[in-house]
């Protein structure tokens, strides 16, 4: 819990008792999402994967149909919202039909939380998971067990691709604070036992600290890299301007959660020496979307379908996603706020489902500290600030930002302090803090909100620290 008693003890402890607590906390991950349904799924994709088209249409009819009618069935905010667009349920029976049911938004998520929730899994036990992605949008998906097992499968596939195994030693560049901000001395990552990996503070990555994690790196073995590409990209950066070389490489770096532009991957590649692989997914679990060895995104169709609306080969269309991997919860014609570019013709991979050459929209800036560092992951921020319906952090200078918020009606001080808390944690207590609730955050022309806009986060302007 943040801020709580336990936490304080936890950054108090000695590393090795850190460790221990770490990889507690890693038990605790590893039964969620690697229980005994985990290899049957994972065994189960990898050959769904090489299906004919003509089956993946088929797979994908008999799902959509099935949650539509799910959701008609069970869910309140889908049987309120068809009633009032004149939706005749018993009329979907193909895919073709899905421009007859109207899409929703996060913001209609936002407002109808409890009325999304399958009413099928009244009184079970679903797990809670908390996310904003990069849109500044705070949500709580509920899942069932076997929904989180079948996306980490998914995950699992992805990376699979490329010879990497569950159990493989493995660096994690995320956005959770296992180690404390102001913490002044190496060692500025924690080891997990249970899961094999170490992770990496992306909070404690700057000049001052760049030879330390550079010596780090070399003296360890990973299999991959995983996280968050433009923390990634910020060490890279770093290393390279200070000419630190990497001798002990990965076999592969796995990026997600924000985009991978292609600057991002040449340094990447260049400073660790290592190819780099993407996936796109989110928490709500309506859809995902996976790499293949050619390079080209595969919709993972086990999961749910993608639309593309407006987009043609070479040109950017926005993404609709209905999911069926959690019946607890469904997303139906989601507009998730980002789009892709579908790919011209089949990918020379051999996989037939429906494949895009590039996806847009999870980019955001970094927020830079007063001591030189670049925080990302505002995300995970976002989270714990329940009753904002929108956020969106702009830093006009250094030791100054503004959050923006849309108010939902019980939003308070409460989801303020918990926000300057969880900001704190990550960039430090020097900066001032700011709030303006607003009626409306602009968006781009996709219709995302940017979670962050920075007008000092750029590479000329980090302070030697």
């Amino acid at each position: 819990m943040p801020d709580s008693i336990l936490e304080k003890a936890y950054y108090r402890s000695p590393i090795f008792l850190q460790n221990l607590a770490f990889s507690s906390y890693g038990l605790y991950l590893h039964r969620k999402r690697f229980w005994n349904g985990f290899s049957k799924n994972l065994d189960w994709l990898r050959e769904a994967e090489w299906w004919s088209a003509s089956k993946i249409a088929q797979f994908q009819e008999q799902k959509f149909v099935e949650v539509v009618r799910h959701a008609y069935a069970t869910v309140p905010f889908y049987r309120n919202l068809y009633d009032l667009h004149g939706v005749n349920i018993d009329q979907i029976k193909s895919l073709s039909d899905a421009y007859k049911l109207p899409t929703i938004t996060k913001a209609d998520i936002k407002s109808n939380l409890a009325g999304l929730v399958s009413e099928q899994y009244s009184g079970c036990r679903l797990m809670r998971q908390l996310t904003s992605g990069t849109t500044g949008t705070p949500l709580t998906v509920s899942l069932t067990k076997q929904a989180l097992n079948l996306q980490w499968a998914i995950w699992w596939r992805h990376k699979s691709r490329f010879g990497l195994s569950p159990g493989d030693r493995h660096l994690v560049f995320g956005a959770r604070v296992p180690v404390g901000v102001n913490q002044r001395k190496p060692p500025y990552w924690r080891r997990d036992y249970i899961n094999n990996r170490d992770y990496l503070s992306t909070y404690h990555i700057s000049r001052r600290n760049a030879r330390t994690i550079a010596d780090y790196l070399n003296s360890e073995e990973f299999s991959f890299y995983t996280g968050y590409p433009s923390a990634i990209y910020d060490l890279a950066y770093l290393l390279d301007e200070k000419g630190f070389k990497i001798t002990s490489r990965p076999n592969w770096i796995v990026s997600g959660s924000d985009s991978l532009v292609p600057r991002y991957e040449r340094l990447i590649n260049r400073v660790f020496g290592a190819p780099v692989t993407d996936q796109y997914g989110m928490t709500e679990f309506a859809g995902n979307i996976s790499k293949c060895e050619k390079g080209n995104f595969h919709v993972d169709f086990e999961c749910g379908l993608v639309e593309v609306e407006g987009g043609s080969a070479a040109e950017s269309g926005a993404l609709i996603l209905t999911g069926w991997g959690n019946p607890a919860m469904p997303f139906i014609r989601y507009r998730i706020g980002d789009a892709g570019v579908p790919l011209s013709g089949s990918c020379d991979c051999g996989r037939q489902s429906l494949c895009f050459s590039q996806i847009e929209g999870r980019l955001e800036d970094y927020v830079m500290t007063p001591d030189g560092r670049r925080v990302t992951g505002m995300n995970q921020v976002f989270e714990y600030a329940t009753n904002a319906i929108e956020m969106q952090v702009y830093q006009e200078q250094l030791d100054l930002i503004e959050v923006r918020v849309v108010p939902g009606p019980n939003f308070g001080e409460r989801d303020k302090d918990a926000f300057t808390r969880e900001f704190r944690r990550r960039a430090g207590s020097e900066m001032t803090i700011k709030f303006r609730m607003v009626s409306s955050i602009d968006r781009s022309q996709s219709g995302k909100i940017k979670a962050v806009i920075s007008d000092v986060s750029t590479e000329g302007s980090l302070q030697s620290s």
